[in-house]
């Protein structure tokens, strides 16, 4: 005969939990056994250049691809939104991300937004800190104190319309290793 309601034992509450926790550890382990072998951590490699040719043909400006990086840059992110997606950028925008041989993330921004936006925003208001010369071009240094992220800039295009940056937590070599390779 079943005991009345509100007369259960520690017993009864250990045996339901025992039913529980066995579902779970099966639930678990059905998991565990689906999930695929990944050596090393999970990066999602997108094509890069599928998206900058589609934006070189259909898009407002001219963009520079990095070309020829080493063994060890994976690219993980890229999208392109327009004038009307942007925002209080008031211009349209190509992002790509890398995943450097460091395990650091790198990243090229290009624009023909608002400038002072783009850098206060992309660099993390970002101070000025010196200039280098890479391929020809003098880029302008910045890094935040707030929080460590560095970024190389330049302005190209006719009149200096079109901004890029590359920045991110990479060390200094990387981004510009990174910067180098704008083609």
């Amino acid at each position: 005969m079943a005991k009345p309601r509100g007369f259960e034992t520690v017993r009864d509450m250990v045996m339901s939990m025992a039913v529980v926790g066995a579902v779970v550890a099966g639930l678990f382990l059905v998991v565990v056994w689906q999930r695929p072998e990944v050596q090393g951590s999970i990066r999602p490699v997108v094509d890069v250049s599928g998206l900058v040719d589609q934006v070189d043909v259909n898009g407002p400006f001219h963009v520079q691809e990095p070309t020829n990086l080493p063994a060890g840059w994976t690219p993980n992110s890229a999208w392109f939104d327009t004038a009307a997606e942007s925002g209080a950028l008031n211009g349209s925008v190509l992002h790509l991300g890398y995943v450097t041989p460091s395990d650091s993330y790198a990243e090229v921004k290009q624009t023909d937004g608002d400038a002072a936006y783009a850098i206060d925003q992309w660099a993390d208001a970002g101070i000025k800190t010196g200039t280098v010369e890479l391929e020809g071009n003098e880029w302008t240094q910045l890094e935040s104190q707030e929080t460590g992220t560095k970024a190389l800039v330049i302005k190209r295009g006719p009149s200096g319309s079109v901004l890029t940056l590359v920045t991110g937590k990479a060390d200094w070599p990387e981004l510009e290793q990174l910067a180098k390779s704008l083609q």
